[in-house]
């Protein structure tokens, strides 16, 4: 990356997003309330009491508390295993060696198993760092315990003050959040487009808000929303529809910020109409989300029907995208069935292939042993100061080679950063300083900086912490000579030497052992995403009863879930490694899909016993079967094949129509035949344009262009 290149990536990554000043608030305010016990009762352990209230804290007080009770959870169960195996291993060596190997595996396996992984690094860390204790402090074993009791209680002190500042000052429920999200942006694309169009509209200029919300992305939405699923059964329920819900709301975000860059001063007629249209859609959706409900369909008219066959645009994007979030989604959104509902009051602790796929084993085998040569090169060496690369080797082992790239370029940096920062104040700030007013000051600046940082994007927020804990480690290492003041900086100096060396040897073990590259993954995901939307597409196909259908869309439901969530990790990792790869068609293809994802649920669910001929059922089985087809070509390109997905899912439709329309079905059958075919259309639009996505020739997209057209036809005919 070029220094031009850098420094744009910062400004971006550094400016101002909604919530992020009111975070890093709370967390400075924090901070500065817990050095008061920390100096006032000289505890050795003080800079703990900060890390946890960076890894802890969450922009939402649900999120926060849940961390809080997991990580009290975890230490205890960590450290007491600990304190247990020193019982037999305190004056072996080789036997310390080995129960650290162990800790470090069932630390990394269960970060990787469970659906919290959170938990996992809280109980196999501590744990695996209680077994290094004696060879980095190595007095009689009664000061080793109360070493440890010290961590237990640091660890305590700093959940129990960060917890009580966030209850204090923290907003509320993270639904309540989330949905005020959602309204932020359809408020600000709706006063872009009234803008656009000559209407004066109130509020803060669109152009910096639209900015602002398009540098955050879906990264605050998403953790608002797993919060949410933990606490409410209602969004539990409804996690699919609220995913792609918020893959839409930031696809609009995007063409109206593109649209913001090519629209002229002054709208034309035809455009103006069009513009003020959109306004009022968004409109429309807005006091929709007031009522914690989507549009219903018979009170929402297609934007983009006489527009489909034109050439794309911002604009056109901005009424699919509405027209999709307002035509496909409240029919999944309403009414869960039954074992939908069953499944959403049972979250599970463990993921579904937990103890089934080998890749889990692998992952945590290479953590562990670049864990291992770090611990037993640096006591090879004599060189306890760098024991930061044992911890480095965990925290940086991630899933894929550019997870672990990117979460190790924050690492180092942030250590350099906060070190600097660190070294600056013991050199020149600290020596000045005579009161706790002063220290406050300089400490609450430092901390401040690392917050904003923490709350940023994915991207950044984990240097953040970095930075933070490197300004604490010489913060909080002079209290016999004053406020934070010391005589050395070699701490800072070890710190850095043993991350860069912790990520020198995680690197070489990840290389060759077992590699697993985001890209590569990332394609895989998309495959196994399309394959099992293709075979959601066939349930109930077999003749199962409805209580076997239900069991298995479900089965296919979370499946999907979990694909979804796993493209979205790898795109951000995948921009960590070398080499030319384009993610936006993979970006363009995960959204189609979460859209075809809820349109054959919303199928799934309304598939009711009605009178129908034989020729239905036929015409009805060949169009899921060309659907199904369809996808699994996609899903074999998406892996690398060059056979493009057969044709005939028009035809099928057609078919379909014909079969429908028989005089001989009554009201019932008619209203719910027609509500199917609507469906079906929208999803044979979406997965054209799927089509193009991964195919781009111009016989594909006069293709799909034909297809939209026509649906926007016969959607302008319902409405």
């Amino acid at each position: 990356m070029s220094l031009s290149a850098l420094i744009e990536f910062l400004r971006r990554e550094l400016a101002p997003t909604p919530g992020r000043g009111s975070a890093t608030f709370r967390l400075t305010l924090a901070c500065l309330a817990a050095t008061i016990p920390i100096l006032t009762h000289h505890i050795p352990e003080g800079l703990l009491v900060m890390i946890v209230m960076y890894l802890i804290t969450q922009e939402d007080t649900a999120a926060t508390l849940i961390g809080s009770v997991l990580g009290v959870i975890g230490v205890t169960i960590g450290l007491g295993l600990g304190l247990l195996a020193w019982q037999i291993s305190i004056d072996t060596a080789w036997l310390r060696i080995c129960l650290f190997f162990a800790f470090f595996f069932g630390g990394l396996f269960l970060k990787r198993v469970l659906t919290i992984g959170a938990l996992g690094t809280a109980i196999g860390l501590p744990a695996g760092l209680v077994m290094i204790i004696p060879d980095i402090f190595p007095p009689s074993p009664e000061a080793l315990v109360e070493f440890v009791l010290w961590i237990w209680w640091s660890v305590i002190l700093g959940l129990l003050v960060n917890g009580v500042v966030q209850y204090l000052l923290a907003p509320g429920d993270p639904l309540m959040l989330l949905r005020h999200e959602l309204d932020t942006r359809l408020k600000a694309v709706g006063q872009l487009l009234r803008r656009l169009a000559g209407e004066a509209a109130a509020g803060p200029a669109p152009a910096e808000s639209l900015k602002s919300l398009a540098i955050a992305g879906m990264s605050r939405p998403l953790a608002l929303l797993k919060t949410s699923a933990l606490i409410h059964k209602w969004a539990r329920a409804r996690h699919e529809v609220l995913a792609t819900l918020i893959t839409l709301m930031d696809r609009l975000v995007t063409a109206a910020t593109a649209l913001q860059a090519l629209a002229p001063r002054t709208a034309e007629a035809g455009q103006r109409e069009r513009l003020l249209n959109a306004a009022e859609a968004c409109e429309r959706m807005r006091h929709a989300f007031a009522e914690m409900r989507l549009p219903a369909h018979d009170e929402w008219k297609a934007l983009a029907a006489w527009q489909a066959a034109a050439a794309p645009s911002p604009l056109s994007d901005i009424e699919r995208t509405l027209d999709e979030i307002a035509l496909a989604l409240p029919r999944y959104a309403e009414k869960p069935n039954q074992a939908e509902a069953a499944a959403a009051e049972k979250p599970r602790l463990f993921l579904p292939d937990a103890f089934d796929n080998p890749e889990y084993v692998r992952f945590a085998v290479k953590g562990s042993l670049a864990a291992l040569i770090c611990y037993v090169l640096f006591i090879g060496f004599d060189y306890p100061g760098i024991y930061t690369s044992v911890i480095t080797c965990f925290v940086v082992a991630l899933s894929t080679i550019g997870a672990s790239n990117q979460k190790g370029i924050l690492r180092f940096g942030g250590a350099a950063v906060g070190g600097l920062m660190g070294l600056i104040a013991l050199m020149y700030l600290f020596p000045n300083v005579e009161t706790i007013g002063g220290f406050w000051l300089v400490f609450g600046a430092g901390t401040a900086v690392a917050a904003w940082v923490n709350f940023g994007t994915p991207r950044i927020s984990y240097g953040g912490y970095q930075v933070g804990l490197a300004f604490y480690k010489a913060v909080f290492q002079g209290f016999g000579h004053g406020f934070g003041q010391a005589t050395s900086a070699t701490n800072l100096r070890d710190r850095v030497i043993g991350v860069f060396f912790g990520l020198i040897v995680f690197g070489a073990v990840e290389h060759l052992l077992w590699p697993v590259r985001a890209r590569d993954a990332l394609r895989a995901r998309l495959s196994e995403m399309l394959r099992a939307l293709a075979q959601l597409a066939r349930a109930g196909a077999g003749g199962q009863t409805p209580a076997e259908i239900d069991a298995d869309v479900d089965a296919r439901r979370r499946l999907v879930a979990e694909k979804v969530n796993d493209i979205q990790v790898l795109i951000e990792s995948s921009k960590f490694e070398s080499g030319d790869f384009k993610v936006s068609e993979i970006q363009k293809a995960t959204g189609d899909g979460q859209i075809i994802f809820v349109l054959l649920l919303s199928l799934a669910r309304e598939r009711r016993d009605v009178p129908q001929s034989n020729e239905i059922q036929i015409a009805a089985a060949e169009l899921d079967g060309a659907i199904a087809a369809s996808l699994e070509g996609f899903a074999g390109r998406a892996a690398g094949g060059a056979e493009p997905p057969p044709a005939g899912l028009e035809e099928a439709l057609n078919v379909f129509e014909r079969a429908t329309r028989s005089d001989a079905l009554d009201r019932e059958a008619i209203a719910y035949f027609d509500a199917r075919l609507q469906l079906y259309r929208i999803l044979v639009a979406t997965i054209e344009r799927l089509s193009v996505e991964f195919l781009d020739t111009d016989a594909q997209r006069d293709r799909a262009s034909k297809r939209e057209m026509l649906l926007g036809r016969r959607e302008v005919q319902i409405d």
